[in-house]
């Protein structure tokens, strides 16, 4: 999968298991809670966790945190970053268990107050 920047986004609830390019199924995903500028998230899954903390400036939005494998079931942990205009950002993959990657979205290129971002699992 390659990564995508794109500009603007909103923070939602609820991500239901959906195919992503490239054939991979979504497992676990994990719904979080409407956010916005400063808002501080953790998130787990049966087999992940991850953290992000939503920052601003200058009116544009991103996210900071980590992501985290807690499980050995052969699946990677990721966390996805949506913005308002459908592009996408994913962070970079966390397997196998034990292993915990930091990342920092890309900036909106326009100006947003909100940002929708998701942890899950996926096969590899």
């Amino acid at each position: 999968m390659k990564k995508r920047v794109g500009p603007r986004g909103w923070l939602t609830a609820g991500v239901a298991a959906s195919v992503l390019a490239g054939g991979s199924v979504v497992f676990g995903a994990s719904p979080a809670a409407a956010a916005a500028c400063g808002a501080s998230l953790s998130v787990k899954t049966a087999g992940a966790s991850a953290a992000w903390d939503v920052a601003c400036d200058a009116g544009h939005i991103h996210v900071v945190g980590w992501v985290k494998d807690t499980d050995n079931d052969g699946q990677c942990a990721r966390v996805r970053v949506e913005y308002a205009d459908g592009d996408k950002w994913y962070s970079p993959r966390a397997c196998p268990e034990g292993t915990k990657v930091g990342f920092a979205s890309p900036w909106s290129s326009t100006k947003s107050q909100i940002i929708n971002a998701y942890l899950y699992e996926f096969d590899v």
